[in-house]
């Protein structure tokens, strides 16, 4: 017979070494397929780690800045002594805040930047407001505080979603921090405006601005 001469029948003694040999073959794919996948991920979660780590950093550093340009307006504003180091103490913050805000831009979602925007055009106007003619004027300085305030709010809870973190931060209209306290009736009839050098100011004062 010829049949058992052929290379078909001569070959069939080898086809469990073909078929363990394609086994293993197919099986070092996959397990190297799976291990680079794996590889990626653990990458790709070290740098989302790493991506949240700088953000948070840069979002302390703007929020940092920002208050100290806040305070450093409302002390140049009220202050009677010292007005060359309360000067340099807002060009100080001026410069640092706006230098970090660049930052921001570069890294944060378009919502975080829409509302750090709002905050820091409103902070920078409230500055400028010091010593040249402005859009808010001296007896609308208050009025600004307040509103860069909330703007600021607004920007802590688009930070807080970016960083995946939940809920509304923004204090209410009246907080009472003697709430439940012996200390609580007392807190409400004096009706304390947020801790500031203006807002002591504005305590002090008949109203009186530069």
């Amino acid at each position: 017979m010829m049949i058992s001469g052929s290379p078909i029948a001569l070959g069939s003694s080898y086809s469990p070494a073909i078929f363990g040999l394609a086994g293993s073959l197919i099986g070092g794919f996959i397990a190297g397929t799976v291990s680079l996948l794996v590889a990626r991920q653990a990458r790709e979660a070290a740098e989302g780690a790493w991506i949240r780590d700088s953000r948070r950093e840069i979002y302390d550093r703007y929020l940092t800045y920002s208050e100290r340009l806040l305070h450093g307006c409302e002390a140049y504003k009220v202050t009677r002594h010292d007005e060359v180091k309360a000067e340099t103490n807002v060009e100080l913050a001026f410069t640092k805040f706006w230098e970090v805000y660049g930052v921001v831009q570069t890294v944060a979602s378009t919502p975080l930047v829409e509302a750090a925007r709002i905050h820091a055009y409103r902070l920078g106007e409230l500055a400028a407001s010091l010593e040249s003619p402005s859009v808010i004027g001296p007896e609308n300085f208050t009025m600004a505080i307040r509103l860069v305030r909330d703007a600021r709010h607004e920007m802590i809870n688009a930070m807080r979603a970016e960083l995946g973190l939940e809920g509304d931060v923004r204090p209410a209209s009246e907080v009472n921090p003697f709430a439940g306290t012996e200390l609580e009736g007392n807190y409400a009839e004096a009706k304390r405006n947020r801790p500031g050098p203006w807002a002591l100011w504005e305590k002090r004062t008949s109203g009186t601005t530069r």
